[in-house]
């Protein structure tokens, strides 16, 4: 009795570690692959679900590419996500992160969030290094696992609760799923197309001899390479522009188009480029004239701006004076050899007769709107101080407008005008952004972005609410609820967290 009774504590003792062990596991066979250039990178990916159901969730992946050739070196980093659904037990996938036509390094990180039993886990591997190599000699494929177990994400969102469904409802759903799950893979097609031709290229144009030229006496003048942005039409032919910085912290641009391998309309400002023109403008009689001219009426100078576009650069000295009015010498220069320069400044009233004209005006319109101040006091007491209201003009209050938007958002999108509740909510995020930094105006998707790259702010989930949002308005993908709740949620979460900061 007793040992069948130890017996039976031992087949307890082993069976609660396996039934309690759920979780998923991602594995690879190496950490690091070879591949020749030319050849597809298919890496094969392992993961067991021991949960005993499908788990729908989320699979990111960031790919940071980097290229070094002929002495020069260049990264870029993508990151994108799709949804993924983890069928129960063991299961094997192959991913294709696409080829090289050179030597090149991918190294990727891979992360499945998931949400079960109200928790949110995730498990990631990270990093798998992707070599692209000319010769089979330099393949150094070795076996070596690397294998990582789902976590606990710490401070996740409360989840929603699912709702029961007739078998119908479930076809309904299994069918949607399927149309979104495809609808997906086409979108994260043509994101992976655009990464390739913007890749393709940017090492195309790092090949190019007058390009290498011009880079190279930027890096010989002490300034390195900080980012950099491409916009192709083509792998040979579009736009480029290229920041660097020196030690000093001084800046440098290199910018242009590429059309069919040649440049064209190159600009390179630098440092050095500004102070040559500087000195050409201040050895100049008009703007000597001009500037004794602003110094004589109590103006200082502020700032300087440049500008470039083809083969001009404009130069804005900026000034102001103690009663807050703002001047400004305005000089250009073509190819770095000034040619013209102006003044450009606000009038100011001194001629006494102007202001004994000024002051009669000001004490008549003054009469006038005591009368009718009198009058409609005694018309109607309860609106004595409207003339006073009517001079006082309320800030914007881009915060309320922002909200309201993403409110009509909802609305639209609940009205089935799908589009319209789309570029709503991205209006709403626009218009927030805008004015939280001061900019006050209206911008496109990607004058926001670049404006928040420069500031080295997070600008990923935002820029992924305006894409989708574009494929919608511009009919290129179809929308759903899951999508829009997403954006929904991030631009609500944006608003929120920045206008409490």
């Amino acid at each position: 009795m007793k040992k069948s009774t130890m017996l039976l504590i031992l087949v307890v003792l082993f069976l609660v570690p396996v039934v309690s062990a759920q979780d998923i596991t991602m594995s690879v066979d190496q950490s690091t692959y070879y591949f020749l250039v030319g050849q597809n990178a298919v890496v094969p990916l392992t993961y067991n679900n021991t949960y005993g159901k499908q788990l729908d969730g989320q699979l990111k992946y960031t790919i940071t590419q980097e290229v070094k050739q002929g002495g020069f070196y260049y990264s870029s980093t993508n990151t994108q996500s799709s949804a993924f659904y983890a069928e129960e037990g063991n299961h094997l996938v192959n991913l294709n992160f696409g080829t090289s036509e050179s030597p090149a390094l991918l190294k990727v990180t891979l992360t499945f969030s998931y949400e079960y039993n109200q928790e949110q886990r995730a498990v990631t591997l990270d990093q798998i290094s992707i070599y692209f190599v000319s010769n089979e000699s330099q393949m150094n494929n070795q076996p070596g696992k690397m294998e990582k177990s789902s976590e606990k994400v710490a401070d996740s969102p409360p989840p929603q609760q699912p709702s029961q469904q007739n078998p119908q409802q479930q076809l309904q759903n299994n069918q949607m799923s399927q149309d979104s799950n495809a609808l997906k893979q086409q979108l994260e097609k043509q994101l992976r197309e655009q990464q390739q031709l913007k890749d393709e290229f940017q090492r195309n144009l790092f090949n190019n001899s007058e390009f290498q030229n011009l880079h190279q006496q930027l890096i010989n003048q002490g300034y390195n390479l900080t980012s950099s942005s491409v916009n192709p039409t083509d792998n040979n032919s579009g736009r480029f522009s290229l920041e660097y910085k020196n030690e000093q912290g001084e800046t440098a641009t290199l910018s242009g188009e590429m059309n069919n391998g040649e440049l064209e309309n190159v600009q390179k400002l630098t440092a050095e480029d500004k102070q040559q023109m500087l000195q050409q403008l201040y050895q100049n009689e008009s703007f000597q004239r001009y500037l004794e001219q602003l110094e004589q009426e109590g103006f200082n100078q502020t700032n300087v701006e440049f500008s470039q576009e083809d083969n001009k650069t404009n130069a804005r000295i900026n000034f102001r004076d103690g009663q807050n009015q703002t001047a400004a010498i305005n000089a250009e220069f073509v190819n770095g050899v000034l040619k013209d320069v102006e003044l450009e400044k606000e009038e100011i009233q001194q001629a006494f007769s102007w202001i004994l004209v000024l002051s009669f005006i000001i004490i008549i319109v003054s009469c006038i709107g005591v009368l009718i101040l009198y009058f409609k006091i005694i018309k109607r007491a309860s609106k004595s101080n409207i003339s006073g209201d009517l001079n006082k003009q309320e800030p914007f209050d881009y915060l309320s407008e922002a909200k309201k938007l993403l409110d009509e958002a909802k609305k639209l999108f609940e009205d089935t005008h799908y589009k319209d509740a789309y570029g709503k909510a991205a209006q709403s995020l626009r218009l927030f952004l805008s004015y939280y930094y001061g900019l006050n105006k209206e911008m496109t998707n990607d004058e926001i972005i670049n404006y928040l790259k420069c500031k080295n702010t997070s600008y990923q989930q935002i820029k992924d609410c305006f894409d989708l949002c574009s494929l919608v308005e511009f009919a290129k993908y179809q929308a759903n609820k899951k999508d829009f709740d997403e954006i929904i949620h991030t631009t609500g979460k944006t608003i929120t967290s920045l206008a409490s900061s």
